[in-house]
């Protein structure tokens, strides 16, 4: 998983900026060991007896930072490789406000031309969400809105089925991925630091993050990580233990704000109106809702979507 590939960053965000040169490096040492990139969503459709090719990998980019078009899109070209990139559609031609924590509010995002571009280009686009929020942080009705209006706008927009979905900061919990399911993705992404295992749940299919400065000898290693039994336990017990931390500190980075629409300047709301429900119809959310609920029973759970509220 990969995030910016520019020369420069913040501070706190340096280590998902991976140099340009670096990332030459990184694609240089999969075509020379044979690896075969996919995309997730062919990975997603295998079964798990099913024909991928040899040394399969799965090239992710989220965010969609403008530096996609740029710096990656001429080195995959380069090498014939696939990928999948998710996008937080509100913020499409703009820039990315949910990180002014990180002083990278400004980093630019791909417009809707260069998206259709891409996707022409054989380059899978999928969702990120609407605003990037923690997904987990926020009631029902708004995470229904976040998934199901980014799915919409993109298929709008770029004329294509979106089958994919990658949850923000990767935080995702049961309810989250029933709204998922609900929505009509077929696979979404966490992060996990795991490799996909054949009993994957395609719905929370792990990923392991390339960070800037990992260089070619890094990112060899991380090609060569396991899941095992214990690594899965481990990742588990991980996210569990920094959900609880996160319920006693402030909520950072992706706070969902109600954009209007993909015109409308990106702008900081107060607390009070950032818990409100953005622009959406109410018939299409009830629906939604319903189908949540369906999908919360059938995981075990008695709490309806409108517990929530």
């Amino acid at each position: 998983m990969y995030h910016s590939i520019a020369t420069s960053a913040r501070p706190r965000f340096a280590r998902f900026v991976v140099r340009p040169a670096e990332f030459a490096a990184q694609m240089d040492l999969l075509a020379a060991a044979g690896y075969k990139p996919i995309a997730a969503r062919d990975l997603a459709r295998q079964s798990p007896d099913g024909d991928l090719p040899a040394r399969p990998v799965v090239l992710t980019f989220d965010d969609a930072f403008a530096d996609f078009e740029s710096a990656v899109m001429p080195i995959l070209q380069k090498h014939g490789f696939p990928a999948t990139i998710y996008v937080p559609t509100g913020y499409a031609g703009r820039t990315a406000s949910w990180l002014r924590d990180c002083g990278e509010e400004k980093r630019p995002i791909l417009s809707w031309r260069a998206l259709r571009d891409i996707a022409s280009a054989g380059i899978e686009v999928a969702s990120h969400s609407h605003t990037h929020p923690q997904l987990d942080r926020i009631g029902i009705p708004l995470v229904m809105d976040e998934v199901q209006r980014s799915r919409n706008m993109l298929e709008d927009n770029l004329g294509i089925p979106i089958e994919g979905f990658a949850y923000p900061f990767g935080y995702w919990n049961r309810s989250v991925r029933s709204c998922v399911s609900a929505a009509g993705y077929s696979y979404a992404c966490a992060v996990g630091e795991l490799p996909v295992s054949a009993t994957a749940d395609p719905l929370t299919l792990p990923r392991v993050t390339v960070v800037g400065g990992a260089g070619v000898d890094g990112f060899a290693r991380s090609l060569t990580r396991c899941s095992t039994p214990p690594a899965r336990l481990s990742s588990q017990m991980k996210q569990l233990a920094w959900r609880a931390i996160r319920r006693h500190i402030h909520s950072v980075g992706g706070d969902a704000q109600p954009i209007q629409d993909q015109n409308e300047a990106a702008c900081d709301w107060p607390e009070s109106e950032r818990q409100a429900s953005p622009p959406a119809s109410e018939q299409r959310s009830s629906r939604i809702a319903a189908q949540a609920d369906n999908h919360l029973r059938e995981a075990g759970t008695s709490r309806h979507a409108s517990d929530w509220l």
